[in-house]
C-alpha cells in the first residue's frame, strides 16, 4: 500500500517522500495567495474540491518497482497524491489493469467530490458552481479535458460500494462506457453485531424505558448530511405527537435522542426531545454500543456514496430511517429493514421515524436489518468479490 501520509508502523505501507520545493517559490506562492488581485477565483470553493495540482510527493519510489505480470493496481482517494498525468505515468510503467474505488464523484468530475445537484459531470464540466465560476472553460473544464487526455483510453474498472456510485458513474461523460462493478465495503462484523439492548444501555448509562433515536455524522454541520432536514423532522414529529393528545402509541417523553459527531452541543439544544450528545465518534466499540442501545438509527444525508453508518447500524440489528438520495436503497427497504424517505422530504422522514417507533413487529424488522447487511458486508464475502474481480481482470489482460 502506497500512501501520502502513513499512520501506522506497518512495513507493508509505504509513505512517499515529499517533492523538494524551492523555498523562494514556496514563499512567492504564499504571498500570491494573500494578494486579492492575484488570488485565483477557483480557490474560493465553498466545498471540498480537487484542484488537481501536480503531486506533492515524489513518485520515483513507485516507478522504481519492477513491473510484474500478476499486478493489479487499485486507486482509492488520490487528493494531493496523484493527478491524471501521474496515474497515466504509473500505468505506462506497469501496464497493469487499474481498479478505481468510487468513494465519491471526483474520479469522473472536473474536481468536485459532491455536485449538490449540478450535472456538469454528465457533459464536460465548466461554469462550475462549486468554484463560483460562470466560465465554460474554467478550471473544472480544463481538469475534465486532462482526465480525458490521460485516462480515457486506460483499462480502468471502477468499483462502486453502493448503487449511488454506480448510477452516477453511468451518467458521467468521461467513463460511462467503462466497466463498473458494485462491491460493498467490508465492515468489522465482530464489533458491529446484534447485542442485548438492555445491557448496551446499561453500559452506556442510557434510559431503559425510552425509545432511543440515534443519529450522527463526522461533521454534524455539513449541509450534505441533511441535519436541517432532521431538525425539521423532529419538530414535525413532536408536533404530531402533541396534536394526537399524547396517544398511547407514543408520547413526547418517550423519545430520547442520542447524537454523535463534531459540533453537536448547540444542535441538541435546538431539538424538541431530551437526549445526550456523545461527542466525536472515534471508537468502534463505543459506536457499536450506541447502535445496539438505539431503537432506530436516522440518517438524513442528502447526497452520499454511503454513509457507512447505515450498514454499521443494521449489522447491530438496528433499523434505519434514511433518504433515498444516498447508498441507503441498497439495504433499507420500507417496513422490512427500516424506512426509505423521499430525498429531502422532512415530513416523510418524520413519518418513517414515527412508523418504526410505533411498529408492533419491530423485532422482525431488527432481525431483517441484520440479515440484509451481514450477507454483503462480511469481510470474507467482500474479499471473495474482489478476488473474483482480480481473476476476471487478469484473464481479460491475458495474465495468469
Amino acid at each position: 500500500m502506497i500512501v501520502r501520509r502513513k499512520k501506522s508502523d506497518d512495513d507493508d505501507v509505504l509513505q512517499l517522500p515529499p517533492v523538494f520545493h524551492n523555498p523562494w517559490r514556496t514563499e512567492l506562492n504564499r504571498l500570491k495567495r494573500r494578494i486579492p488581485g492575484l488570488k485565483p477565483r477557483e480557490i474560493n470553493a465553498d466545498y471540498m474540491f480537487n484542484f488537481h495540482r501536480p503531486p506533492e510527493v515524489d513518485l520515483q519510489p513507485i516507478l522504481k518497482i519492477a513491473p510484474s505480470p500478476d499486478e493489479i493496481i487499485y486507486l482509492h482517494w488520490i487528493n494531493g497524491l496523484l493527478d491524471a498525468q501521474s496515474i497515466r505515468l504509473i500505468y505506462d510503467h506497469f501496464r497493469s489493469p487499474l481498479v478505481w474505488l468510487i468513494h465519491d464523484l471526483e474520479p469522473f468530475t472536473g474536481g468536485c467530490h459532491y455536485s449538490f445537484g449540478c450535472d456538469g459531470y454528465t457533459r464536460e464540466c465548466g461554469a462550475c458552481p462549486r468554484i463560483g465560476s460562470a466560465d465554460s472553460n474554467d478550471l473544472s473544464h480544463q481538469t475534465w479535458l486532462r482526465k480525458r487526455k490521460y485516462l480515457s483510453s486506460l483499462p480502468i474498472c471502477f468499483v462502486a460500494p453502493t448503487i449511488w456510485g454506480e448510477k452516477r458513474m453511468t451518467e458521467s461523460s468521461l467513463f460511462r462506457h467503462a466497466r463498473i462493478e458494485r462491491i460493498p465495503y467490508p465492515l468489522n462484523t465482530r464489533v458491529f453485531r446484534p447485542f442485548c439492548q438492555r445491557t448496551a444501555r446499561d453500559v452506556m448509562r442510557l434510559p431503559q424505558d425510552k425509545k432511543i433515536v440515534f443519529f450522527g455524522a463526522t461533521y454534524l454541520e455539513d449541509r450534505r448530511k441533511g441535519i436541517d432536514c432532521l431538525i425539521a423532522a423532529f419538530d414535525m414529529l413532536a408536533s404530531s405527537i402533541d396534536a394526537r393528545g399524547h396517544s398511547e402509541q407514543l408520547q413526547r417523553d418517550d423519545v430520547f435522542l442520542l447524537a454523535v459527531g463534531l459540533n453537536g452541543k448547540g444542535l441538541m439544544q435546538r431539538l424538541p426531545f431530551a437526549g445526550r450528545y456523545l461527542g466525536h465518534a472515534g471508537d468502534e466499540l463505543m459506536m457499536a454500543l450506541a447502535y445496539q442501545s438505539a431503537d432506530i438509527f436516522v440518517c438524513p444525508s442528502l447526497d452520499d456514496s454511503g454513509p457507512m453508518m447505515i450498514p454499521e447500524a443494521m449489522l447491530c440489528g438496528t433499523p434505519v430511517v434514511a433518504f433515498d438520495g444516498t447508498g441507503a436503497p441498497d439495504l433499507v427497504k420500507t417496513r422490512e429493514t427500516g424506512y426509505l424517505a423521499a430525498n429531502g422530504d422532512a415530513r416523510d422522514l418524520a413519518r418513517g421515524i414515527h412508523a418504526l417507533l410505533t411498529a408492533e413487529s419491530i423485532q422482525a424488522v431488527r432481525a431483517a436489518a441484520f440479515r440484509a447487511t451481514e450477507r454483503v458486508h462480511a469481510p470474507l464475502s467482500v474479499a471473495d468479490r474482489h478476488a473474483e474481480l482480480i481473476k476476471s481482470l487478469s484473464a481479460d489482460s491475458g495474465r495468469t
